[in-house]
């Protein structure tokens, strides 16, 4: 498991990219949470029987809508599954990426979960370099906890 830390500084524009652009879209999502004046839970579970999550793709409009209408956030948080984890590695079963937003500071943190159980941590250490490289081909900046 990977702890993460986005500078303060970079937080703006990472929202901007992560509410207006596709950088999340090879992701689905688990659940959503935001705090405004309410508190706002969306289920990620998809309705089409032939998925199991709703993509980031089709989720982001929502949010973005939700975030623009509302008074400036208190807390988010954001449960992203890559939409293909044994293309990571062949014991994935599934690769998750948490988002948490609160007091303007953003972390992020990585888990798996195994196809059969095995001792080595390759899987994980795998994950967390996927991650990594991913912030870095997409230009966010984090450093680790």
């Amino acid at each position: 498991m990977l702890a993460l830390v986005m500078e303060e500084s970079a937080v703006k524009d990472f929202m901007g990219k992560l509410l207006r652009e596709g950088i999340f879209n090879s992701f689905d999502v688990r659940n959503i949470e935001i705090a405004t004046t309410i508190h706002i839970s969306i289920d990620g579970v998809a309705l089409d029987k032939e998925k199991e999550l709703s993509s980031w793709d089709d989720l982001r409009p929502l949010v973005y809508t939700i975030i623009k209408a509302s008074t400036k956030p208190r807390f988010i948080k954001i449960a992203f599954f890559f939409q293909e984890p044994q293309s990571i590695h062949k014991n994935a079963k599934a690769v998750s990426l948490i988002m948490n937003y609160e007091n303007d500071n953003i972390t992020f943190t990585t888990a798996t979960s195994q196809v059969e159980f095995v001792l080595d941590k390759s899987l994980d250490m795998a994950w967390d370099d996927w991650v990594r490289g991913f912030f870095l081909q997409k230009g966010i900046t984090v450093s680790d906890r």
